[in-house]
């Protein structure tokens, strides 16, 4: 929530007694509006700085913005600084980072004329706690959420509507962004240069015939509208990767070209060029993959890890794959980067601070009784290999990873089985994972179990869980990590 706190105009408060200087912040306001009044008295000071706050409470790591205001709330040049060492960052432009140990931490502003303006931050640990939101303005599931330039969430995506939406968390609630142009879910939506976002491929319906399609369309938001690019895809495509290269470009791996109960995943990929606004093609992986993950690596290479070869689960062979491979963008070629311990698909991959990623869970033939997967492990770059960290609490597949402030991993919902003591197919926990320890701490939804959801850590440090599905049809139901 956004709010105005006028402190204190130091070169004034020098001269009040103490108890004043102490006093609530509407008597200092007082004090403030008393200091250099009277003749004969010295030229009045200048007005007195206000501190606008976008968020005042935030988790380690999180983010917020400052503002320096006069008296009417126009904002005003100003230094600003962190009063305590080590309680954080904050830039010429008042963007202020967390530190990441939790605590009572100011920031200041010296704006022109003397006038100086203070205001408290609370950073908090996380509590491994589910608090439950707004609902979304539509049910979905097999849908994206990202996170926009103005800390919005913005919605896309789900069987069930065309209409985009955008979380506010200022007021925890949901506005609509307008629509697509179509349905979409099964589609991946990737960052842009200069902070647009772009959705490709997934299923849609094919208007003239009202029948389900892989989609090679592609989409871009930017600015507040929904655009589709005259260029698409060179393949439709769903259950594909796409990660995000270091010079703007999008790469794209593999994904089914076709629904239906007996079809082949690609081995090709092609890249997005943001600048002409086309797509091109790379040299193909070793496997065709569909459910498997690509991640942006710090050295600018992308991980691509698992995956099935075809939808054939029952009348033929599926082959989920255990191995990885890595492409170079300087190159345009993959290579292989090392075996995990299992074969998984819809497992998560993320990209750790120190560089390595974090794989956990996915659905997988590897073992008996079950076919989901707990089993976390990590890849290591510098040695091109896997090590396994340790198990997750409860076993998940098509379920989401987000990066914590604190370096821990957020594992939420997700599909589980029977033995792990929930009696449904969708699980109702989420864990922090830490990759330092392999273990977990475990908090449970009060609401509801999901799958096929999305999430999001919003600049504050928390996660939202939008949406899913419980095991039948998808959800409108929000929740917020804390």
């Amino acid at each position: 929530m956004k709010e105005a706190l006028q402190i204190e105009n130091l070169k004034c408060f020098t001269n009040l007694p103490a108890l004043a200087r102490m006093a609530a912040p509407m008597a200092a306001m007082l004090a403030l509006a008393a200091c250099g009044g009277g003749s004969g008295s010295s030229p009045a000071p200048a007005p007195a700085a206000q501190l606008r706050i976008d968020a005042s409470t935030l988790k380690v790591k999180g983010e917020t913005r400052v503002t320096a205001t006069d008296v009417q709330g126009h904002p005003i040049p100003a230094v600003y600084e962190v009063v305590e060492p080590g309680g954080g960052t904050v830039d010429a432009a008042g963007r202020y980072v967390a530190p990441d140990a939790p605590g009572v931490y100011h920031v200041r502003a010296r704006a022109a004329g003397g006038s100086v303006a203070q205001a408290a931050l609370t950073v908090e640990g996380f509590w491994v706690d589910l608090q439950r939101r707004t609902d979304l303005l539509v049910s979905r599931v097999n849908h994206t959420a990202s996170l926009l330039a103005d800390g919005s969430v913005l919605v896309v995506g789900g069987v069930e509507s065309s209409l985009a939406e955008r979380f506010i968390p200022a007021s925890q609630t949901f506005l609509s962004a307008g629509e697509t142009g179509g349905k979409r879910w099964s589609h991946t939506a990737s960052p842009l240069p200069g902070g647009g976002w772009l959705f490709l491929g997934g299923l849609g319906v094919e208007a003239a015939q009202s029948r389900m399609v892989a989609l090679a369309s592609a989409m871009v938001y930017q600015d507040g509208a929904f655009s589709t690019l005259d260029a698409g895809m060179l393949t439709p495509r769903f259950d594909h990767g796409a990660a995000p290269l270091a010079d703007g470009r999008i790469l794209v791996t593999g994904g089914l070209p076709l629904p239906g109960s007996d079809v082949s995943a690609l081995p090709a990929a092609e890249v997005f060029d943001p600048v002409q606004k086309r797509f091109a093609a790379t040299g193909a992986m070793a496997l065709p993959r569909a459910g498997h993950t690509a991640t942006t690596l710090q050295d600018g290479r992308v991980l691509v890890v698992g995956g099935r070869d075809s939808t054939c689960a029952y009348t033929c062979g599926q082959r989920t794959w255990r191995n990885a491979e890595l492409y170079d963008p300087a190159t345009g070629t993959f290579s292989p980067a090392g075996a995990p311990a299992q074969a998984r698909f819809n497992h998560t991959a993320t990209l750790l601070p120190d560089g390595r990623v974090l794989i956990a869970g996915g659905t997988t033939p590897d073992l008996e009784g079950t076919d989901v997967s707990s089993l976390v492990e990590v890849y290591d770059p510098a040695a091109n290999r896997f090590q396994t960290l340790g198990t997750m609490l409860r076993p998940r597949a098509s379920h989401t990873a987000t990066l914590l402030g604190d370096g821990k991993v957020l594992l939420a919902g997700g599909l589980t089985y029977a033995s792990s003591g929930e009696n449904s197919m969708a699980t109702a926990t989420v864990e922090a994972f830490d990759p330092g320890t392999g273990q977990s701490r475990l908090a449970m939804s009060a609401v509801t179990t999901r799958y096929r959801h999305a999430a999001a850590r919003l600049a504050s440090g928390h996660v939202v869980l939008l949406g899913g599905s419980e095991g039948g049809g998808a959800i409108r139901i929000v929740e917020v990590f804390d």
